[in-house]
């Protein structure tokens, strides 16, 4: 028999082969079951294509090398982040027992219970961000670490770069993370080289590379955003080191991105320590040791006159050692409000427990307002995002498109007395596969600062109709839904 005679048939069977491999390996990994629906179909119907971009972004593989050293950096903190917690642990009172389940169910996800005795100041414009953080890093005296998913190799970013340098040739250990494709542009710049010649450690994380292929996901990125200084002040929110110059201009421009972040003095700024000390050593050959030195004692965060009362609790979430964590906080949340939640995002694609549990909260009588950008830097995002908005407007929730930027803060407000802000999205990708720091605030007088920021944004937004949502055309019905299909892997 001619052998092009039967090559066509082998192929098939090669094919049916691999799909049914690939089908049954996916259904044994018990993953979230719109994930397992979502890769079902693209190796089904596409099994060349799906299966190798199940090869590539299928699973969440940090790589068993790094996941071994993710696990000795975490190890080598505990007895640090132990000793925090026992001394600053926050001890609700009677006032405080609405509080008291959420913190405890953090505690419990995260190992990181909330702790007393931080100052916050929320800052609510890239300027605002660097022009603090530039300021703090010229005060440092021992140490300043930053990490950061986008680091801008141009504008005012620059005078951070500058600033880390001053510090550097005073003497103060400055270390500088950042994701690799996030900052690819950076790491490629003279400005990273700049940096390096003049002291400061930089670290590229997760590197992108064909080798890394064959052994991790490629497309797991560290997406924190966090900056310490000495052990006693920190930033934690939305905000790149960028300023109101990034992003793309001009007819396909979004407009400037609008962030809030926190500045905090307080153990909880120890914490962040803590946890970027942990990043350090999973990714770095440079590894840092002798942590007595980048833990301040105790009794530096004795209060003084009762100035300092917030209690925060950190949740950082991950692939790693905890990869529901932020998903788990973010829908427990939503089902314990009982007035009001405001939610602010830039990418929306709610998996169906975090979808299940807003309907949920606006079908019981939950004020419930979701304010996303009008304009949006990733189409398809936005798609999968749309596709949700009539399930949702029929239950009651408010959808606010905000015009005046691209709103890049992730920010909750729940009945004016709880406060979550951080790198998580709104979306599965931060949910299950970026490596993400929120922090919860269990504080009304924060609560309500971030509240009035809220609907400082509602202010530049317009409402989202539902009679003429339902008038849309059939073929942007069509694309939502398709959208839809993929959101797991967005």
């Amino acid at each position: 028999m001619d052998v092009l005679s039967w090559w066509p048939a082998v192929s098939a069977g090669l094919v049916v082969l691999l799909q049914l491999a690939l089908a049954l390996r996916i259904l044994m990994r018990r993953q979230p079951l719109a994930n397992t629906h979502a890769w079902l179909l693209l190796v089904l119907f596409l099994p060349v294509a799906g299966a190798g971009l199940y090869v590539l972004i299928g699973e969440n593989r940090l790589g068993s090398r790094r996941l071994r050293r993710f696990e000795k950096a975490a190890a080598e903190v505990e007895p640090y982040a132990t000793r925090l917690w026992k001394h600053r642990e926050h001890r609700w009172d009677d006032d405080e027992k609405r509080f008291w389940h959420l913190a405890r169910l953090g505690n419990n996800i995260c190992n990181a219970p909330a702790l007393i005795g931080n100052d916050l100041h929320l800052l609510a414009s890239a300027s605002e961000v660097l022009e603090a953080m530039i300021a703090d890093i010229d005060s440092a005296e021992s140490y300043c670490h930053l990490l950061t998913y986008i680091f801008q190799p141009t504008g005012k970013a620059v005078e951070v770069a500058e600033a880390l340098m001053g510090a550097a040739s005073r003497g103060v250990e400055c270390r500088l993370a950042v994701d690799s494709a996030g900052s690819h542009a950076f790491l490629e710049s003279e400005l990273a080289a700049k940096l390096r010649e003049n002291g400061v450690e930089i670290l590229e994380m997760l590197p992108v590379s064909f080798f890394r292929l064959l052994f991790a996901r490629i497309d797991l990125r560290n997406h924190r955003k966090m900056c310490i200084v000495d052990g006693k002040v920190a930033y934690c929110g939305s905000q790149n080191v960028t300023d109101e110059t990034f992003g793309p201009r001009g007819r396909n421009g979004v407009g400037s991105w609008v962030d809030a972040t926190v500045r905090l003095e307080g153990p909880a700024a120890q914490g962040l320590s803590l946890l970027f000390i942990s990043d350090w050593n999973s990714e770095a050959e440079a590894r840092i040791s002798d942590l007595d030195r980048y833990v301040p004692p105790m009794d530096v965060f004795r209060e003084q006159d009762g100035a300092r009362t917030s209690a925060v609790q950190l949740l950082p979430s991950g692939p790693g050692l905890r990869p529901r964590a932020i998903q788990t906080m973010f829908t427990t949340t939503m089902y314990a409000a009982r007035e009001e939640i405001i939610m602010t995002t830039p990418y929306f694609v709610p998996d169906p427990t975090t979808l299940a549990a807003l309907m949920s909260a606006a079908s019981r009588g939950v004020e419930v307002t979701l304010v996303l950008p009008k304009r949006n830097n990733k189409r398809l995002v936005a798609a999968a995002s749309q596709s949700s908005y009539e399930d949702l407007l029929e239950v009651g929730v408010r959808i606010k498109h905000y015009s005046a930027g691209l709103l890049h803060a992730k920010t909750v407000t729940v009945d004016r007395d709880i406060a979550l802000i951080g790198s998580a999205n709104l979306d599965q990708r931060s949910f299950w596969i970026n490596f993400e720091i929120t922090l919860a605030v269990y504080d009304t007088d924060f609560a309500s600062h971030l509240r009035l920021l809220q609907k400082q944004y509602m202010g530049d937004s317009d409402g989202v109709n539902l009679a003429e949502w339902k008038q849309r055309g059939i073929w942007r019905r069509a694309s939502e839904n398709i959208a839809q299909l993929f959101s797991p892997l967005l």
